[in-house]
């Protein structure tokens, strides 16, 4: 393979794999200053630059790189950066497949799709804002901890025949705050259960290949983390706005994202505070989307909480990341400082140079910090 004259680094967009971002393009010179061993720099590189694990290939989601064996004349033009993170969608369809086996409605076994709840392009802060704002409602809390909560999480997924994804926000959880089990009209013939999640239709439904409203057909047990009535509430809250919401709410709605929100890059949350545009965009792709949306920043409204406090609110809270964030800085630094440790045996420096009390240096590989 001939020597390129540089390396470009692609990395996925919003971890998909589908939709990659030429993210860098680095001088092959560089690459031989910086290192004995160019793949292994280039993998650094692109985790320094993405905050993610992951490994290198020539392709698209294709075989990972031999880091040993290159070297600065096999580099090839390109390199596709796959971080860890994007097997975790593989993580949750394997782990929605071994809890639920088969459709947890048709109980078919073919034809299926490890459904999200909330869906997956929300992520995992939109998740985390949906508990907070309503897990005092619900008793035990739905999770153990903030950390438990991410938008791969096992609790956020249900095995679905794939034409049902799409209706999956139409799942009543009985009992609850006002109905019983027996409120729901029921279509199956066993006795009924003390406690069910029917699949329901806002819009009647019409076809040959259609699955009557019935319930869940599983047997979840609190071990194999089933999914919890706080996301199947507020996904059937949001069918219901979906399908009935009128003019006078939508223009409250849209009213307070103008008065607080007027400009895109305003926006101290954006991913869940869109501008109109942004708004507009999300219905494009699905109005029981656009709906979740609708109903968080209602009950936000509901509670006396306006866009304006919970922007200053998430405002704090990120100078708060930010300021432990450069604490915990200071503490590497002054580790490094210390004499033990910064010594020509201990540190490589490029660019710079070590004193007794100061580090100057462009770019630090620590070789033993023991």
């Amino acid at each position: 393979m001939a020597t390129v004259d540089k390396v470009d680094i692609y990395l996925p967009f919003e971890s998909n794999t589908t939709e990659w971002i030429h993210a860098l393009s680095i001088p092959h010179i560089d690459i031989k200053r910086l290192t004995n061993r160019p793949l292994k720099w280039l993998r650094f590189a692109a985790f320094a630059v993405c905050g993610a694990k992951g490994h290198l290939s020539t392709t698209q989601g294709g075989e990972t790189v031999d880091y040993e064996s290159v070297s600065f004349d096999d580099l090839a033009k390109r390199y596709f950066y796959i971080p860890d993170i994007t097997r975790r969608g593989a993580d949750f369809r394997e782990g929605i497949c071994a809890r639920d086996e088969k459709c947890v409605i048709t109980l078919l076994s073919s034809g299926l799709d490890a459904a999200h709840i909330i869906p997956r392009s929300k992520g995992s802060q939109y998740i985390s804002r949906i508990v907070r704002d309503r897990s005092s409602l619900y008793e035990p809390p739905p999770f153990s901890g903030e950390d438990d909560v991410d938008i791969d999480c096992i609790e956020n997924g249900m095995l679905l025949r794939k034409d049902l994804y799409y209706m999956f926000g139409n799942a009543e959880v009985t009992p609850n705050f006002a109905m019983e089990p027996g409120d729901v009209p029921r279509v199956e013939q066993y006795p009924m259960p003390g406690n069910r999640a029917t699949l329901q239709y806002m819009v009647p439904i019409t076809g040959l290949d259609t699955v009557p409203p019935r319930d869940v057909q599983v047997d979840w047990r609190d071990e194999v983390h089933p999914p919890p009535n706080i996301l199947l509430d507020f996904l059937y809250g949001a069918a219901v706005v979906g399908r009935w919401k009128c003019d006078g709410l939508r223009d409250i709605l849209e009213q307070q994202f103008q008065d607080h929100f007027p400009d895109e890059d305003e926006l101290k949350d954006p991913e869940w505070n869109p501008s109109k545009g942004k708004r507009e965009k999300t219905r494009k792709n699905g109005l029981l989307e656009a709906a979740m949306d609708d109903i968080l920043m209602l009950s936000m409204l509901l509670k006396g909480k306006t866009p304006q406090s919970k922007a200053a609110e998430w405002e704090r809270q990120r100078k708060e990341e930010e300021l432990r964030s450069q604490e915990h800085s200071c503490e590497k630094v002054q580790q490094w400082l210390k004499p033990r440790i910064v010594n020509p045996a201990s540190c490589v420096l490029t660019g710079g140079h070590v004193t007794d009390h100061n580090i100057n240096a462009v770019g630090i590989t620590a070789n033993d910090y023991a």
